[in-house]
């Protein structure tokens, strides 16, 4: 019998692996700038013909390369930039790999014309197939001259897999102005079918972004992190509305990369500024020791993994934050000042406002107002000023100017302004629990949800006890179940109770040993119940929910505290700032 398993020709092995490094023109060009930049170029000439299908042509005037550095070039993991595997960990080069010549010469047809300073000649080089065709000496200044023509030119299926001229120009562009927006100490000119299409002088990067993004003159302001070993710097867009699409680079030691949680925290540090984050725009720009950074996780070297990696981007985000806020006058001085509660109000869009108290919170405001409600508890203002509890009644269910505008600070307070005098803050978790408390200790034959299927949760003997014990009252809460063995089956369950919290309701009830006939068996149920069930602090609620919280709060009968004694609201007077 035939075997049809078999090792891949040399040749096609070669050419699979070029083809992970060479994917298009604009593949190559990177290569190549990135091959001047290491080699200290100051000037650096582009030439493309025919997007790259024809011709892509750089010279430079770096340090140069010897004949014998020259012939090694194009040959596969040939470099100069690492010497032991220790280097791997402590990469500043753009390439280190040494695959960029030898891939670009096996998919074109290759031309190097170098030259070092000391050497009196330099070298020209035609290489086809990976292979010095031909060479002869020539008289030059010291720097290199690459050629790449006809890319693809012995592999017409992936030739014939490039995109339309214009498709791979922009990649090419795109390519070009990673490279000049990292480094701006090079002069740059590219011409595209000899005519010259961009000319880079030496700049700052505010200039630089000016000079490839037009529309990005008015709306950028500067970020600026230095922490420990971890320099950050860069632009970020304010919102725009008129920006239809931002423009997003993510720069880590000068290389352009791909990092999504990174990519993820810069776009949050947006949220309830931008509907459309597409519209967002950033440059920046980290710098971070070449020890912490592992760039062999992708063959272009695109995606890139660093330490520290959640740490720089919570640092980025709140920057960001931080940046947006000031760019809304919400000075130091003001966070002093409780009237940008009040002012708060007369802005026009929410979402905004949400952010302007998440800024509060970050100035500790929260916890200044946490240390203080040990002093509500003392005092017990909420039971001695009823006059005031009526107001907040009134306010909710008698609103003279619409409803009321509720804002949440960090998600765990729900807050609204009484009478332009009072600040109400209102605890989501401990109002949510107050009224499921009262809800179910005031009702009998409550509204069940039933499941299309059981939901079935394997007891311990111990629990499954306890749970016979108060099965009588789970049935009158609107629990329906059923026990068998080592199994409780649940077939339906109270509608104020969200699904994805049954089951730490339910593993709430059979943790707590209930004994059978005791008389406190259906309030402790219902203290569980309630607190397992409750809206958890962290949780983002929507307006509408708020609303409903705070109208459910103040129809309890005792809306000021919990049943463990815990304040459910605090009301501040704006002298308490």
């Amino acid at each position: 019998m035939k075997n049809i398993i078999q090792f891949l020709p040399e040749k096609v092995i070669q050419q699979i692996a070029a083809g992970e490094v060479i994917q298009r023109p604009s593949s190559v060009l990177r290569e190549l700038l990135e091959n001047a930049i290491d080699a200290n170029a100051k000037m650096i000439d582009i030439f493309i013909k025919d997007s790259g299908k024809t011709l892509i042509q750089l010279t430079d005037d770096g340090i140069g390369m010897s004949i014998y550095d020259a012939k090694m070039s194009i040959q596969k993991h040939a470099t100069s930039k690492i010497k032991k595997t220790d280097d791997l960990f402590r990469i500043k080069t753009k390439g280190f790999r040494g695959e960029a010549l030898s891939s670009i010469a096996l998919i074109s047809q290759l031309e190097i014309q170098t030259k070092k300073r000391e050497d009196i000649v330099g070298i020209h080089l035609f290489v086809e197939e990976g292979q010095v065709k031909k060479q002869i000496p020539i008289n030059m200044l010291k720097g290199t001259r690459i050629s790449v023509k006809n890319i693809f030119y012995k592999l017409p299926v992936r030739r014939q897999f490039l995109k339309s001229s214009r498709i791979e120009f922009q990649h090419i562009i795109y390519e070009f102005h990673k490279i000049v927006l990292a480094h701006r100490n090079i002069t740059y000119r590219f011409y595209h079918n000899d005519k010259i299409i961009f000319y880079f002088k030496k700049a700052s990067l505010r200039e630089r972004i000016q000079e490839i993004f037009k529309n990005e003159k008015k709306n950028l302001v500067p970020i600026f992190i230095k922490k420990n070993r971890i320099l950050v710097e860069g632009f970020v867009s304010v919102p725009d509305v008129s920006m239809k699409k931002g423009d997003q680079f993510l720069l880590v030691n000068q290389r352009c990369v791909t990092h999504l949680l990174l990519h993820k925290k810069i776009i949050h540090a947006y949220n309830g500024f931008l509907k459309n984050f597409k519209t967002a725009s950033y440059f920046i720009f980290i710098f971070i020791d070449s020890s912490l950074i592992n760039w062999n996780i992708h063959p272009t070297k695109k995606e890139v993994k660093l330490e520290e990696e959640e740490t720089i981007g919570i640092m980025i985000q709140q920057e960001i934050k931080n940046v947006l806020f000031s760019q809304y006058k919400v000075k130091n001085k003001e966070l002093k000042n409780y009237d940008i509660f009040l002012s708060c109000k007369s802005l026009k869009k929410d979402y905004l406002l949400n952010n302007l108290y998440d800024k509060l919170s970050d100035k500790e405001r929260i916890v200044r107002l946490e240390n203080f409600s040990h002093k509500f508890n003392e005092s017990g203002p909420f039971e001695k000023n009823f006059q005031l509890t009526n107001k907040l009644y009134n306010l909710v269910y008698l609103p003279k100017k619409g409803d009321i505008k509720t804002f949440q600070i960090k998600r765990k307070y729900i807050i609204f302004v009484l009478n332009d005098e009072y600040m109400v803050l209102v605890d989501q978790h401990r109002a949510h629990q107050n009224i499921l408390f009262e809800f179910f200790s005031r009702r009998k034959n409550l509204i069940s949800q039933q499941f299309l299927f059981p939901i079935k949760v394997k007891l311990l003997k111990k629990e499954s006890i306890s749970l016979r014990n108060i099965k009588n009252d789970l049935t009158s809460f609107g629990f329906h179940l059923y026990i068998c063995k080592e199994y409780v089956y649940l077939y339906s369950v109270p509608e104020q109770i969200q699904q994805n919290m049954l089951i730490e309701v339910i593993q709430n009830i059979i943790t707590y040993n209930f004994i059978k006939g005791k008389k406190n068996n259906k309030k402790k149920l219902l203290q569980i119940i309630s607190k397992s069930a409750s809206i958890k602090y962290g949780k983002k609620l929507y307006p509408e929910k708020m609303k409903c919280i705070i109208k459910d709060l103040f129809s309890c009968h005792n809306p000021n505290y919990t049943y463990s004694g815990d304040p459910i609201f605090f009301v501040l007077h704006k002298n308490f700032f």
